[in-house]
């Protein structure tokens, strides 16, 4: 298990769909980060079945499910596509433990709000 950029990033988004859809420009304009690489991550959310687009005027993306549905491992298993082995040992109870973690439990403090300001990098 690797914690990366990625991850982060596919957490603001998640983060983000909140209250109400956002499109991609709505998310990059607060976390700085590409349309682009926002598109590759957004890909890898919906075949993970946890977000939903919507077409057309009013459209952008929402979450699937709630955030008290959604834990730290589904983004984990979303964003690492790649060969996945079994865990034994330590790590195998910290995979357990992050399955126990869901979206819901951060702060709004912590929370992506795409009508906030725009980021200044």
């Amino acid at each position: 298990m690797k914690i990366s950029s990625k991850h982060d990033a596919a957490t603001a988004i998640l983060l983000a769909l909140t209250d109400k859809p956002q499109t991609l420009t709505a998310i990059s304009r607060v976390t700085c980060l590409s349309i682009s690489y926002l598109e590759q991550l957004a890909s890898d959310l919906r075949k993970a079945k946890l977000i939903v687009p919507h077409r057309g005027p009013g459209g952008g993306y929402t979450l699937s499910r709630p955030l008290s549905e959604i834990t730290v491992a589904d983004i984990f298993s979303a964003m690492d596509t790649g060969s996945q082995r079994k865990s034994s040992g330590l790590f195998a109870e910290i995979r357990r433990r992050v399955a126990l973690v869901v979206l819901s439990d951060f702060s709004a403090g912590d929370k992506c709000n795409a009508e906030a300001q725009p980021c200044t990098k």
